[in-house]
């Protein structure tokens, strides 16, 4: 399995087991009350998107990456129909590994 494959998984491991919070708003919002391990941004996500979590995430001291997925490739990920620009993962360990499994590329 490729690495990339192992980090979508991950993030539908969370999902499943109820560990994510999907969308910039509630990302955010969950961020700032403490409950995101790490926040997850598409590539394509905007560039005001981008700062709003990325600055977001440096106040409050969460990891953040922006991976190579697109939003459309997200949102399948954690089982939208639709492009999703953000996912915020709430459990340490999934969190841990999907972070480890992309930074191994």
């Amino acid at each position: 399995m490729a690495q990339t494959d192992k980090f979508l998984s991950y993030i539908g491991i969370s999902k499943k087991a109820g560990r994510t919070v999907t969308g910039t708003e509630l990302t955010c919002e969950a961020v700032r009350n403490g409950k995101i391990r790490l926040a997850v941004l598409a590539a394509d996500a905007s560039a005001n998107t981008e700062k709003r979590l990325r600055n977001c995430c440096e106040y409050y001291g969460v990891r953040f990456v922006k991976c190579g997925f697109t939003s459309e490739t997200l949102g399948k990920a954690v089982g939208s129909r639709g492009k999703i620009a953000s996912v915020g993962l709430t459990d340490e360990g999934l969190a841990e590994a999907a972070l480890k499994s992309i930074q191994k590329q």
